[in-house]
């Protein structure tokens, strides 16, 4: 830190970076969490960006993945196949001449 000199004798403080910046790292869990808070209703997204020190535009790439991943998932239906009585029903002939 240095100190220099303002107009009227007053100080302020500035602080020198010296190295190079590094790139935060998000887990799943912390992403999956921000997400979920900006996907709440009447939540303000630049907001929960400011309040999780992520960027507004990094929330809006996320949310898209999230959004994406959703529109791929497989939407299958659990079903069960067999009758009660624990035997299979014989498929119907066509009756005719």
């Amino acid at each position: 830190m240095l100190d220099a000199r303002q107009e009227g004798d007053s100080y302020r403080r500035v602080e020198v970076i010296t190295r190079e910046r590094r790139r935060r790292r998000w887990t799943g869990e912390e992403k999956a969490r921000i997400v979920a808070e900006s996907f709440e209703e009447g939540t303000n997204i630049s907001e929960v960006a400011r309040r999780n020190g992520v960027s507004r535009g990094l929330l809006t790439v996320w949310r898209r993945q999230i959004t994406a991943m959703a529109g791929k998932a497989p939407s299958f239906v659990p079903i069960q196949i067999g009758a009660e009585s624990g035997q299979l029903s014989q498929p119907r002939r066509k009756r005719g001449p």
